[in-house]
């Protein structure tokens, strides 16, 4: 039987449970969402659990890689928050040797992510100052707090004949405020936090959270705050406190109601259509238009100056 029978909220879900869609129809997410939107259906529908077709031959030699920031990531998340993937510690400089080797292996067999000691204490130092920080941020005061809200928290309603479900890292228990740590290799600066929301879709997310909060707290609309909270995985392990405005929230909303439709056609057609089957025409970004003119310029000027006085006044004279 489905884990998810009817809209609400569930805590203590297995997250391999809550990933392979538990819900009674498959179920649209806010990162199948992103998916759509920036590829198509057919991408969306191949990272879905229950949709997908599978390749027998694919290679998946990534699942075999260690990569020290996810491992940290996922060590920090779950210390942070108290739940997620089982760390399992490996004792070792490296995964250079048998014993190394031998050990991750039986951890990933046990369903366990991996990671090295000297990286385990990394993400400990982390998240020691990440609280630190917290504590000292006016409006902060409930994040990732035990006894003000839970952890990994799975939201689910039909909305538009559309099941949709997400999981939250940290609600408060009031679902009034919803927290998401973001550990990141990139610069978590207030200055560049504007371009870490584009491009990962915070708004978008938030968006798709507001509406199934909005199904099941029909009372909270309009008293719900969302707050992204991106920290560097690199000393001093910096972290920001972002708030999602309106204005942003709105254009996420929008994009979601955009993979609401897409998904609701895909569904009843059966049709998953891939990109536009057409020849485009790409137009360049504005941002590209402007730095080549004005390379253009500064090169002219620079040629300009680097002419001989005498010729600038013979070009001058007509001569």
């Amino acid at each position: 039987m489905s884990g998810i029978v009817s809209p609400g909220v569930y805590y203590d879900m297995p997250s391999d449970e809550y990933f392979a869609d538990p819900c009674p129809e498959p179920s649209l997410t806010q990162s199948l969402a992103k998916v759509l939107i920036a590829h198509s259906p057919l991408h969306a529908r191949q990272e879905h659990p229950r949709l997908k077709v599978e390749v027998d031959d694919e290679a998946d030699d990534e699942a075999e890689k260690y990569i020290k920031a996810k491992a940290i990531g996922n060590a920090a998340h779950k210390i942070m928050l108290g739940r997620g993937k089982e760390v399992a510690i490996v004792d070792a400089p490296d995964f250079k040797s048998k014993a190394a080797k031998d050990a991750g292996d039986d951890a990933a067999a046990a369903g366990h992510v991996i990671i090295l000691r000297k990286h385990h204490l990394i993400a400990q130092r982390m998240v020691l100052s990440g609280a630190m920080q917290l504590d000292a941020i006016e409006g902060a005061e409930r994040a990732f707090k035990r006894d003000a809200g839970d952890g990994e928290v799975v939201i689910a309603c039909k909305y538009r004949g559309v099941w949709l479900r997400q999981m939250l890292d940290w609600p408060t228990k009031d679902l009034r405020e919803v927290w998401d740590y973001k550990t990141t290799g990139l610069s978590a600066s207030p200055y560049e936090t504007g371009k870490l929301m584009s491009s990962a879709g915070w708004n978008v997310q938030a968006a798709m959270t507001d509406i199934i909060l909005g199904e099941l707290d029909p009372e909270g609309a309009g008293r719900r705050r969302y707050f992204f909270v991106p920290h560097e995985q690199y000393s001093p392990f910096a972290l920001s406190v972002c708030e999602v405005g309106e204005a942003a929230l709105t254009i996420g909303r929008k994009k979601i109601e955009y993979a609401i439709d897409r998904w609701i056609e895909c569904m009843s057609s059966r049709k998953w259509p891939a990109y536009p089957l057409r020849i485009i025409r790409p137009e360049l970004p504005e941002w590209d238009v402007n730095r080549w003119l004005a390379r253009e310029v500064q090169e002219w000027d620079e040629r300009e100056a680097a002419q001989p006085k005498s010729k600038i006044l013979t070009n001058l004279a007509g001569g």
